[in-house]
């Protein structure tokens, strides 16, 4: 046994060599491919994990071929192995698809063959993909879906020519019109349906569908809606909330879809716990009262992110740029709380270095620069970027602005790239419109807003209409002497035509502006205007008789105002308010004596329900002559008409003469409530409801308030601002009208 595993143990050593070299043998010594004259090399090669030198492994050589196949570039992949000097020599052989000639699109009605193209993955030249066709039908598919369309059906045939190229035909079904008919929910315990339907962007079909576009399924839009009723009950304190995908169901029809969600809400969580940790330099307490977030309330998401960007917001006030605030929470399902710690990394203070401006090739820098409120050597502070970029937006000089934080070599120090995106801020418009009020409109304007990109204002306007006559010239510096005040002038020249006597009005003012903070401003305005009344009908009232004649305004104005608008063009939430006082006569000369004072608050305060808003306005004002004088007709408050009290016409909502001619208060009182709600967003078209009361009035005896409400569109078209508002008189008097319509479209004088 011992001389036999001796001669055993001497045969492996014998053959050990053969054995390693058998081994080596066994490896790939290089990798081809063959076939392709389109298709890039690198392409294939991206798909093939065989690598010359690697061990040979037909397994792994197959799972390329497939890969090379997935590509869908290619009708055939064929291995060619054969033996090389270093091992085996691996190579891979392809057949591409055709080129692609041609593309076509067959069935299609109801949406243009150009915007079917748009959505097809796959171009003329390149080779036949499957998989980019196939992509290219569910994109087709999609856009169906979004018209409404949701039961299209997409084929392809693809027709191979004589010249080894395809053409592409996708042949559409195309169904009749499908519109969601009922949106349902299953599990929702503690919120109706109503509710729920409200924070989702899909809505059924409703009577207003031909215009809002109601009724129609897009599937990205619906996952949309799914995430957003997820916040909804997060934010109602239903961390655990879970929303399933939505079970679409189209009729037998194809008429109509129902939409139905499950919904598991799970329990209410309240705030446990609040901790701050890491680099808590500011007072726990301040901490405290800065966020939204308190013990005990319900826990909501969207307030404890917001109270994240509030802890950040104060570490960068306080010049760290970079600061971090990354939350935890931490749930306690048996006491159904969450406990939740702010950690802080407030990382390096630093300071303003360099402010690049780039972009503005028409404003000049200082007029950019005097709207920063911080300034290079400052600390950093990230109000000061927020109020900036407001206050440029507010300029309306820019379609955008972007402030970007770039770090330098130096770490305490930062520069600040602000990249605007100017517009035009020239406009030259003649036109014409409607009111009710007004009745026809023809008018006419130029205008220039920065003016030579000084930031100078520069307008001439006239218009013509059925009751009145304007032209005015405006001139306004924005920083006089480059000071932070405001200078301007306006010349002018208005008629109005009343039923029984006609007045005119010649004159200009100039005003100096001074911002006080960010928000309020002062104003001094002087004016001098002469006044005219003329064309008095025999018919008219003795009060109105006694006006006749030309005489002599000379006068001071003073007011205060306070504006916190986000946007002035389509308002949501902040507040407008002011004072303004007016004397006439006695030092300041002229005919007429007068002091009127008014004030007004309005306030627009947003709410998520259909990401609408309400607005509230009130306004009182008192006008009285001194020294013997009487109040001029033209000087009084007329209350009633589309921006007072609607429902009623100009003035008729204060004292009337005899012949039914309104003749103006020396008091003016009136209050609007509004529910400002989108009707169609793509278009900006919104509708309102309201209420108004109020009246003008001599003494406040004599005060008989009048009601009125009703409901409106609103829609800043191409032709300029459009208000449909038809109001109710709630109390009516005998013989006056119970209701009115008002619509203006065009500019309003």
């Amino acid at each position: 046994m011992k001389k036999l595993k001796g001669i055993i143990i001497f045969l492996l050593v014998l053959c050990l060599p053969v054995i390693v070299s058998a081994q080596e043998s066994e490896r790939v010594s290089k990798v081809e491919v063959t076939g392709n004259e389109r298709v890039d090399t690198a392409v294939i090669t991206n798909n093939i994990k065989t690598k010359a030198g690697d061990g040979y492994n037909l397994d792994k050589i197959r799972e390329d071929m497939k890969n090379i196949y997935k590509t869908g570039f290619f009708s055939d992949v064929q291995i060619d192995i054969r033996d090389a000097e270093k091992g085996k020599a691996v190579t891979f052989v392809v057949i591409e698809r055709p080129p692609v000639k041609s593309i076509l699109v067959s069935g299609n009605k109801k949406i243009k063959t150009d915007d079917l193209v748009d959505k097809v993955k796959v171009k003329t030249g390149a080779v036949l993909n499957i998989e980019k066709v196939k992509e290219s039908m569910d994109e087709i598919r999609k856009l169906y879906s979004g018209k409404g369309y949701y039961a299209a059906r997409v084929t392809y045939e693809i027709d191979y020519g004589e010249k080894y190229d395809a053409t592409v035909t996708f042949v559409i079904d195309e169904p009749q019109l499908s519109y969601v008919k009922k949106i349902a929910f299953t599990g929702n315990k503690h919120f109706k349906d109503s509710t729920l339907k409200g924070y989702m962007q899909t809505k059924e079909k409703g009577i207003f569908s031909w215009f809002t576009g109601s009724g129609i399924l897009d599937e990205d839009v619906l996952g949309q809606d799914r995430r957003n009723l997820e916040a909804f009950y997060h934010d109602k304190g239903y961390t655990k909330v879970q929303v399933g995908v939505p079970d679409i169901k189209i009729s037998k029809d194809g008429k109509s879809i129902t939409i139905t969600t499950a919904i598991e809400e799970g329990v209410v969580h309240k705030v446990g716990t609040i901790e701050f940790a890491g680099d808590v330099i500011v007072p726990r307490e301040e901490l405290l009262k800065k966020i939204k977030t308190k013990p005990g309330e319900l826990f909501r998401t969207t307030v404890f992110y917001e109270d994240v960007l509030t802890i950040t917001d104060i570490y960068q006030d306080m010049g760290y740029a970079f600061a971090e605030v990354s939350p935890t929470t931490m749930i306690d399902d048996d006491n159904h709380i969450v406990n939740a710690t702010f950690n802080i990394t407030k990382n390096q203070e630093v300071y303003f270095n360099r402010i690049n401006i780039v972009g503005n090739t028409r404003t000049r820098d200082k007029v950019i620069r005097r709207e920063l409120k911080f300034a290079e050597g400052d600390r950093f502070s990230i109000t000061g970027i927020k109020d900036s970029k407001k206050k440029l937006k507010n300029t309306t000089f820019f379609k955008d602005t972007d402030f970007k934080v770039l770090k330098t070599d130096d770490p305490k120090k930062v520069n600040i790239d602000l990249n605007v995106e100017e517009k035009p801020t020239g406009t030259f418009s003649v036109g014409a419109g409607y009111s009710t009020a007004e009745q026809v409109i023809v008018s006419g304007s130029i205008s220039e807003d920065n003016f030579l990109g000084t930031g100078r204002k520069v307008s001439l306007e006239a218009a013509l209409s059925s009751y009145t006559n304007e032209f005015r010239l405006s001139y306004l510096e924005p920083y006089i002497f480059d000071k932070n005040i405001s200078a301007g002038f306006s010349l002018f020249n208005f008629k109005r035509y009343m039923d029984t006597y006609d007045y005119k009005r010649t004159g200009g003012n100039i005003a100096l502006i001074k911002p006080l903070t960010d928000d309020v401003k002062g104003m001094v305005k002087y004016r001098l205007e002469n006044v005219d009344v003329t064309d008095i009908d025999a018919s008219a009232s003795t009060y109105i008789k006694e006006q006749e004649g030309t005489t002599l305004t000379s006068s001071m104005l003073f007011s205060l105002t306070k504006n916190t608008i986000d946007d002035v063009m389509n308002p949501t939430k902040g507040v407008n308010t002011g004072i303004t006082l007016e004397t006439a006569g006695g030092p300041f000369g002229g005919d007429n004596y007068f002091v009127s004072i008014v004030g007004f608050y309005g306030r627009y305060i947003p709410i998520k329900f259909m990401d609408s808003s309400f607005f509230i306005k009130g306004t009182m004002g008192s006008i009285g002559g001194y020294s013997g004088h009487e109040v001029p007709i033209t000087e009084k408050f007329y209350v009633g008409g589309l921006n007072s009290i609607r429902g009623f016409r100009y003035g008729e909502a204060g004292p009337m003469d005899e012949n039914d001619e309104p003749i103006g208060a020396k008091n003016e009182m009136y209050f609007n409530f509004e529910w400002i709600f989108p009707l169609y967003k793509p278009a900006g078209v919104k509708g309102v409801l309201f209420f108004d009361t109020g009246a003008g009035f001599d003494s406040w005896s004599s005060l008989r308030m009048r009601t009125a409400a009703g409901a409106g569109i609103r829609w800043f078209s191409p032709l300029g601002p459009i208000r449909l508002e038809f109001g109710f008189n709630l109390n009516p008097k005998e013989n006056e009208r119970k209701s009115l319509f008002d619509f203006a479209i065009g500019t309003q004088y």
